[in-house]
Formats: C-alpha cells, sequence, structure tokens
C-alpha cells in the first residue's frame, strides 16, 4: 500500500459520499421513488460508495497481513499503529452503515475520515510495497 494509494481512496470516497447525499436528497424530493433514472442514479452512487470503502478496508488489512513493519515508522509504535488501524477500519464501517440508512449524514462523515487518513499518514510518513 502507498500512501497515496490509500489516500486517493480516502479522497474518492468523499466525494463519492458527498455526490450519493445530493442523489439522496433529490430522491426524496422526488417522494422515494424505486423505479426509474433518479432511482437507478441512486443505487450506482450508493454501490460506488461501497465499493470504495471494500477497497480501502482491504488496503489497510493488507497493509497489516502482508507487511507490519513497512506499515511502522521507525519511531512510531505497533500497538498503537493497530489500534489506529482498526479505528479507520470501524469508521469504513459506519460509513457502509450511513451509506445504506442515512445517507443525509454522509458528507461530514467521509470529510472527517479523509482528514483521519491524512493525519494517520502523516504520524507514519509515505509507506510502499
Amino acid at each position: 500500500m502507498t500512501a497515496a494509494t490509500l489516500l486517493h481512496l480516502a479522497q474518492e470516497l468523499e466525494w463519492l459520499g458527498c455526490e450519493l447525499e445530493y442523489y439522496g436528497h433529490k430522491h426524496a424530493l422526488a417522494g422515494f421513488p424505486e423505479a426509474g433514472p433518479l432511482w437507478d442514479t441512486f443505487r450506482d452512487k450508493q454501490r460506488g460508495v461501497l465499493t470504495t470503502t471494500d477497497k480501502i478496508e482491504r488496503e489497510l488489512k493488507n497493509a497489516v497481513r502482508y507487511n507490519p513493519t513497512q506499515l511502522v515508522g521507525v519511531d512510531y509504535p505497533i500497538a498503537e499503529t493497530i489500534e489506529t488501524i482498526t479505528g479507520l477500519l470501524t469508521a469504513v464501517e459506519d460509513i457502509k452503515h450511513t451509506a445504506v440508512f442515512t445517507v443525509q449524514e454522509l458528507p461530514p462523515q467521509v470529510r472527517a475520515f479523509t482528514k483521519m487518513i491524512e493525519g494517520y499518514l502523516h504520524v507514519v510518513g509515505p509507506m510502499s510495497r
């Protein structure tokens, strides 16, 4: 995993999450139709958010599973790293839940997640395989 890949995925998730909320609002204004182009667009955006969260989850888990020494910097303790990764994975699960049940809450949640990723990457430094 590279820092650029993880940051790119977080930014993509932020964009998709805001789009999903926008289309969710339009969907609500239309009376929550379960067919038609608005419904199809809403579902596509929802799938995009869920697919991107799966990619982030996979990147985080692979970083720990395959080479934790690249994950931990010289000065960064492994216990804190694993705790941080656990926090990030919990945030990903929360985003998945929000994307399915309460899309109106998604924009601040995905923005906060991007900041979490940026903060994490700032502390541990660039990672690469």
